[in-house]
C-alpha cells in the first residue's frame, strides 16, 4: 500500500530530514543552555540566542512539515505494514528520548546547588518549551534516521 499524503507536506529526502532534525535539536537545546550564560549587558549574546531560537523553530517546522512527518503521524490505514513498524520504532525512540530528558531535568533540579544555579520557573518554562517542540518532531527525525540507514532500492526492481 502506497502512503497517500497531502500536497501540503514538503517532499524532502530522509537524509535531509535527519540533518534538519539534528540542526533543530542543536539550535533549540543550544538556545536553552546558552541562556544560562546571558548577561543583561551583552547585546551580541542576545542576538546569538535569538538566532538560535529562530533557526531552531524554522528547522523544526520544516521537519514537522516533511513527508517523513506524515508517515510518523499518519493513521494506520494510510501507511503500509513496513512503515507502521518503522513508525512504532520511532515512537519508542521518542519515548526513550523524552524520558531521559525528564529524568535529567528532575535530577538537575533535585541537586542541592540547583537554586544557586539559577533554576527558576522561567528556566523550567524554557525547558518545557524546548522539550515540547523536540517531542513533536522526534518521531519524524528518528524515522528519517532509520530510513536513511536502509539500503537504497535498485532502479530495476
Amino acid at each position: 500500500m502506497k502512503s497517500t499524503r497531502s500536497s501540503a507536506y514538503l517532499s524532502l529526502r530522509p537524509r535531509t530530514v535527519s540533518r534538519l532534525f539534528s540542526a533543530a535539536l542543536s539550535l533549540l537545546w543550544g538556545w536553552f543552555l546558552l541562556k544560562f550564560f546571558l548577561n543583561a549587558g551583552e547585546p551580541a549574546m542576545q542576538v546569538a540566542l535569538g538566532l538560535c531560537a529562530l533557526g531552531g523553530l524554522v528547522t523544526a517546522i520544516a521537519v514537522f512539515l516533511s513527508d517523513t512527518s506524515f508517515i510518523a503521524h499518519a493513521p494506520e490505514e494510510a501507511i503500509d505494514e513496513f512503515q507502521l513498524a518503522q513508525r512504532n520504532r520511532a515512537y519508542i525512540a521518542t519515548l526513550r528520548y523524552g524520558s531521559i530528558a525528564l529524568v535529567a531535568a528532575w535530577l538537575g533540579s533535585a541537586l542541592p546547588f540547583a537554586g544557586r544555579a539559577g533554576i527558576t520557573v522561567g528556566v523550567l518554562q524554557n525547558f518545557i518549551f524546548v522539550l515540547f517542540i523536540t517531542m513533536m518532531i522526534a518521531p519524524a527525525g528518528f524515522l528519517a534516521r532509520a530510513s536513511d540507514d536502509l539500503p537504497a532500492e535498485e532502479p530495476g526492481r
